[in-house]
């Protein structure tokens, strides 16, 4: 069994790719959105960049989530979403799972600061470690090769 990368005292987390999510609780729903020039989205919240994505809302679809959560921190609208897997997250002996999915882009918005984003960029890959600090750790690696590799 693949061992976990620790994140805190009381936080550890692992990749599981094409996790079947069917009956287990997520928290959280982000994606993994490349351009036309194979560029990756990412947002700034509260001067910490990361991937646009969020929480579910009562009665959402997984999709829905993310469609939502895309507009409201990115303003950009996604096509040909895909699931790639989950990052299985035990805090304090609690387990619930982050989904992510693969999409691309298909319109980009005017941008509008809110409570949820300040800026929205489209960054080549070997640049991301230039805005996301814990990139080049090993579940986020394993995030980003899986984004790559799934067909759209």
């Amino acid at each position: 069994m693949e061992e976990y990368e620790v994140i805190s005292d009381n936080i550890k987390i692992k990749w599981l790719e094409d996790f079947d999510i069917e009956d287990k609780r997520y928290t959280q729903v982000s994606a993994y959105i490349y351009n036309d020039k194979n560029e990756l989205l990412i947002v700034e919240d509260e001067n910490e960049w990361k991937i646009p994505g969020g929480h579910p809302e009562k009665g959402e679809t997984k999709e829905e989530t993310l469609r939502r959560e895309v507009m409201e921190e990115a303003y950009v609208t996604i096509k040909e979403l895909k699931y790639i897997g989950a990052v299985e997250v035990i805090e304090n002996d609690e387990k619930y799972y982050q989904l992510r999915y693969k999409a691309k882009l298909d319109e980009i918005l005017p941008f509008k600061k809110d409570w949820e984003t300040i800026d929205r960029k489209f960054v080549r890959l070997e640049d991301l470690n230039k805005y996301i600090t814990y990139s080049n750790g090993r579940t986020f690696t394993e995030q980003l090769n899986s984004s790559i590799k799934k067909e759209n």
